[in-house]
């Protein structure tokens, strides 16, 4: 297998899924965080020490970012800006007439031109949503099109109508107040491990109404989430890497229970940090992590699960309390492990 080829397949494999670059507006949120000096930081994380040599690595980088300068410039921003511009009868032209690029540059552009591949993440995230798996893509792409087509509508807009339909066939069977004591299990749980927490918040986002109702209520019309803000370690210098949030919020509605674990923290999150963290959650059978850059000195660590079926009709106070417990267990589990990575690199860059 080439470097090239090596180099690519890690960036789809894990790059994508660690830095979430699930959309063109992503990337370009990433490469204006990281700044030109940091060129080499990036390409760890883009390429994931495929590219070994660091002159080529930084170039693929440079490369890059000039590929996302010149679709910016002919105002592409998403699938849809792409697919109508991919398809102007002037695309080759204005790629073989753009000033100031690189031939790799322009020959990757034609390849795209070429190929009709692009990067269609509602198309995917449907078809996880709705099929709960992951089919071929250009089947399930070319589907949507059509159906987009059929209908008159964007295909951003279908996905959208989509959406708000799924959330009107909730479970029939669902009990808000078992819901809710989930809920407060899980808070009573972590605040019991995490004993330094500062404070601990549960909310419903996603309810656009007043909110005369019963928070049990308003479990059913958004989503719960769970707030746990942390202290920053006594005496730890401001570029030492510290978990200062846990936050478990529901992804969606429907048989299972879809939850969202964010890990949030401050000090310095380096390239290669990030990448043990990744295989030491691989090795431990954890949800792979999606790692996203605030600042140069804020950082988030996320992944996803699905945590079995929810079926409380059918279930009494104890077994929803055992379920939470378990479950606050597991995001234990991410916590402690994450906490004791951090505190090892302290001690590594501090000696």
């Amino acid at each position: 297998m080439s470097q090239r080829t090596a180099a690519w397949q890690a960036f789809a494999r894990c790059a994508v899924p660690q830095l979430g670059l699930g959309s063109f507006a992503r990337l370009v949120v990433l490469l204006q965080q990281y700044g030109p000096d940091e060129d080499a930081e990036l390409a760890l994380l883009l390429w994931q020490g495929e590219i070994t040599q660091q002159t080529s690595a930084i170039k693929a980088v440079q490369r890059l970012r000039s590929i996302v300068a010149f679709l910016q410039s002919q105002g592409i921003t998403d699938t849809a800006s792409w697919l109508q511009w991919r398809d102007s009868a002037d695309a080759q032209a204005v790629v073989h007439g753009a000033p100031h690029q690189a031939p790799e540059t322009i020959n990757a552009l034609l390849w795209h031109l070429d190929s009709g591949r692009c990067d269609v993440p509602w198309v995917l995230m449907f078809a996880r949503r709705v099929l709960d798996q992951a089919p071929a893509h250009g089947h399930v792409m070319l589907a949507m099109q059509e159906m987009a087509e059929a209908m008159n509508l964007s295909a951003k807009a279908l996905a959208r109508r989509i959406a708000w339909h799924e959330r009107l066939f909730q479970a029939l069977g669902d009990v808000p107040d078992l819901r809710l004591a989930w809920w407060r299990c899980m808070k009573r749980t972590l605040q019991s491990q995490l004993t330094n927490a500062t404070s601990a918040k549960l909310q419903v986002q996603g309810v656009k109404e007043p909110l005369p109702l019963s928070l049990a209520v308003h479990l059913r019309q958004g989503q719960p989430m769970l707030t746990i803000q942390l202290p920053r370690a006594f005496g730890a210098a401001p570029a030492w890497p510290n978990l200062t949030m846990v936050q478990l919020r529901q992804e969606g509605w429907g048989s299972g229970l879809g939850l969202h674990l964010l890990l949030q923290g401050e000090g310095v999150l380096p390239a290669q940090l990030q990448l043990d963290i990744a295989k030491r959650w691989k090795a431990t059978q954890l949800q792979p992590p999606v790692f996203e850059r605030i600042s140069a000195t804020k950082w988030e660590i996320s992944c996803c699960w699905c945590d079995g079926l929810w079926k409380p009709s059918c279930m009494n106070l104890a077994d929803v309390n055992d379920w939470a417990t378990d479950t606050a267990l597991q995001v234990m589990e991410y916590v402690q492990l994450l906490k004791g990575m951090l505190n090892a690199h302290t001690l590594g860059t501090a000696t």
